[in-house]
């Protein structure tokens, strides 16, 4: 057989019928991570010959989403190349040449069966307990020729769709997998199926092929899904004496529950989880542990680093799970390493709703830093610095406000107001630490004590409408003073 080519050559080819898929995504970051770290090429192709679902919105989807996550093509959409188009849609004329080679081979015929009447066989099949596999009668032209002067059951002209001849006792057809090793396929069970449909569009596994063959794609890296889908496709390549690519199927990513992975669990497009504040180099490093590990056991890494390491044999086949959790933990090691200046940049979609304006380029980096730590996404930054915006307080919990009547929450804010807005000095976090941390110590040495715990607790709570949060020197400083008056004048009895 005639072989493909030495230089490594790997795809993805999505269908625009939704948007990009944490699966597709997923294969996708394996075939980049593969060729990247062979020196090979990158290649996107889009499957759009469903036109009935297929839409352009979904296309830009993908092409947006591969580059959120850094994956630049080398060839494809947007880009073009030497084996253009990288569209199916635009390549019918393609596909019916080559179907014309196995026509006049005697690898495919024509079919005249009409889909009611294929629909009567396969339930006939399961009438009898018995696997259904096309019946084959068409390969008998005579049979064949008779049958499409019969009328159909609506009158309508027949239109044939046309069939690959599977070898006559071919047998077990065995492929070696880079990631599941040997597999074998019994190609008596398959059956003659369809290369080109009765629309005049080709099957899947017919495009795949012709788009694979002629692009010259060394290997095929994508979900164990279309693992049943291979024999097929190694039948074709020896139909037409050229020698298949390197095939590897990946295990699924499963959902916790071990289910499939679906909008029931939340989110299952790319863009929905950039939408919600994951960072894409956060989303691409938890992709790649997704049925994968580096040699190295860094589970923190860019995609160079991991592209370096990448081998298809450290891929498991079993299936991976999507825990939000690692997720979450990744993304939120990422938030708080990001330089101010950068993180800023990145949250501005986030923050757009938020009357920032009051804040200087500088206060907003403080800001960041000081909130920035328990995040996990850049989407819970609006709730994260909610009380910098306006002149009053939200209380986060109802309740809390009522811990600032007590005897003791009085004594801290009359105090608060009376000594130390007087005179303390804003002009830096620092001016005011200096003066706040006395001020505390004091309130637990007067004539009423108050426990530091109440004092830090109900100033913090006035301010800010929360138990809890960043230095508090620091959000003192972010709020002003007049800001801080109102606040507390609005909590004092």
């Amino acid at each position: 057989m005639t072989s493909l080519q030495n230089d490594i050559r790997v795809r993805i080819a999505p269908s625009p019928t939704g948007f990009l898929h944490v699966g597709t995504a997923r294969t996708a970051l394996f075939n980049y991570l593969f060729a990247k770290g062979q020196g090979g090429k990158f290649i996107l192709r889009i499957e759009d010959t469903d036109l009935e679902r297929s839409e352009e919105r979904f296309s830009q989807n993908i092409f947006d989403s591969l580059k959120l996550m850094g994956l630049s093509w080398d060839e494809g959409p947007e880009v073009g190349g030497p084996y253009a188009p990288y569209e199916q849609s635009n390549r019918l004329k393609l596909y019916r040449e080559w179907a014309e080679k196995l026509i006049q081979s005697g690898h495919a015929y024509y079919c005249y069966h009409t889909q009611p009447e294929l629909d009567a066989q396969r339930e006939r099949a399961q009438a009898e307990k018995r696997a259904y596999i096309y019946s084959g009668e068409c390969r008998d032209k005579s049979f064949a020729d008779a049958l499409a002067q019969k009328e159909t059951h609506d009158a309508s002209q027949r239109k044939p769709s046309l069939r690959f001849r599977i070898p006559d006792n071919r047998g077990e057809l065995t492929f070696d997998d880079a990631v599941r090793g040997s597999v074998t396929f019994d190609t008596a069970l398959i059956g003659d199926f369809v290369l080109m449909k009765s629309d005049g569009t080709p099957s899947y596994n017919f495009a795949v092929v012709i788009d694979d063959l002629q692009m010259r794609m060394t290997h095929v890296i994508r979900g164990e899904d279309h693992i049943s889908n291979t024999p097929r496709q190694i039948l074709l390549y020896e139909a037409f004496g050229i020698q298949p690519p390197i095939f590897a199927h990946v295990g699924m990513i499963l959902a916790p529950d071990r289910s499939k992975l679906s909008k029931r669990h939340g989110a299952v497009a790319v863009s929905e989880y950039i939408s919600q504040g994951y960072l894409p180099e956060a989303f691409c490093n938890f992709l790649a542990l997704l049925g994968w590990s580096p040699p190295d056991g860094e589970e923190i890494g860019n995609l160079d680093h991991f592209a370096q390491q990448f081998e298809l044999s450290r891929i498991t086949h079993s299936p991976a799970v999507f825990e939000l959790d690692k997720l979450n933990y990744l993304n939120g090691r990422l938030i708080r390493s990001l330089p101010l200046d950068e993180l800023l940049r990145r949250s501005q979609p986030f923050l757009k709703d938020l009357d920032l304006s009051p804040y200087s380029d500088e206060k907003l980096y403080l800001m960041l830093d000081i909130v920035r730590e328990p995040l996990q996404t850049l989407g819970q930054l609006p709730d994260a610095i909610a009380y910098f915006v306006g002149e009053q307080v939200s209380f986060e919990a109802p309740e809390d406000a009522k811990s600032l009547k007590t005897e003791e929450a009085q004594q801290v804010l009359k105090a608060f107001q009376d000594d130390f807005l007087k005179n303390a000095d804003f002009s830096s976090p620092e001016s005011i630490s200096a003066v706040l941390k006395p001020w505390s110590k004091a309130m637990g040495q007067g004539e009423k004590p108050v426990k530091a715990k109440v004092v830090w607790g109900s100033l913090r709570l006035t301010v800010t409408g929360r138990m809890h949060g960043a230095d508090l020197a620091k959000t003192l400083f972010l709020l002003g003073k007049n800001k801080i008056e109102k606040r507390v004048q609005a909590q004092i009895i």
